[in-house]
């Protein structure tokens, strides 16, 4: 039985992969990590401790694994793929970028902003545009605090992984929102840089879509993996 292993956004947590856990859980074995600082798992939050986590559980698996990330998510997979490509058999990576430079607006707004009013404005987007998800996606922002989001779009808009995106000779799905337009170029950038990428641009579709079309998500990944 192949393995998926899913990482979750800066703010959320495993549960955000409900969907796809459930549909996929009697194919595959599918592994979910809480990020550090996030769901059940001790802090502080860092992109370097986050791949250093993913690394060590694909390590941990017998075969090569089907890695899954999305949002600040994708990067974190990224990291951990570079880690040893030869353990991941392919990537999948959504909303992600490789360089964004970009975020220190958003950082700095936040750092004026209480983890409540973080909490509102984003729990929307977190729960995919769904309500029946809202409550698991404020529970995840005020789990992962407002630090989290000034250490990792800290770290996020001082990372370039660009010289490094040539040495992910992995079959590789991009994949991004037709609606998250700060990420279509990011998106575009990471399938023309890695070896073979393939760019899939989903119609309607926000940032966090596979709670907002969990079907398609899955279906999408399926059939790249299979």
């Amino acid at each position: 039985m192949s393995t998926i292993v899913f990482v979750h956004a800066l703010g959320s947590s495993a549960r955000a992969w409900q969907p796809q856990v459930a549909a996929l859980g009697e194919r595959y074995k599918v592994l979910a990590p809480d990020l550090p600082g996030h769901g059940d798992a001790p802090g502080p939050f860092g992109l370097e401790p986050a791949a250093f986590a993913v690394a060590d559980l694909i390590a941990a698996e017998p075969e090569p694994v089907h890695l899954v990330g999305i949002s600040v998510g994708a990067t974190v997979a990224m990291l951990a793929a570079l880690d040893d490509p030869s353990r991941v058999a392919t990537l999948v990576l959504s909303g992600g970028a490789a360089h964004a430079p970009g975020v220190g607006l958003q950082r700095n707004l936040m750092r004026l902003m209480p983890t409540g009013m973080i909490t509102a404005l984003m729990s929307g987007m977190y729960a995919g545009g769904r309500p029946e998800h809202k409550p698991q996606a404020k529970a995840d922002l005020r789990t992962a605090g407002k630090q989290a989001f000034i250490t990792g779009l800290t770290e996020l808009g001082a990372l370039d992984l660009r010289p490094r995106l040539a040495d992910l000779a992995i079959p590789t799905l991009v994949l991004c929102g037709a609606t998250d337009k700060e990420n279509l170029k990011p998106a575009a950038e990471l399938a023309a840089t890695i070896p073979g990428a393939k760019l899939d641009v989903i119609p309607d579709a926000g940032h966090i879509w596979n709670l907002q079309f969990p079907d398609l998500f899955t279906a999408k990944l399926t059939e790249f993996i299979a």
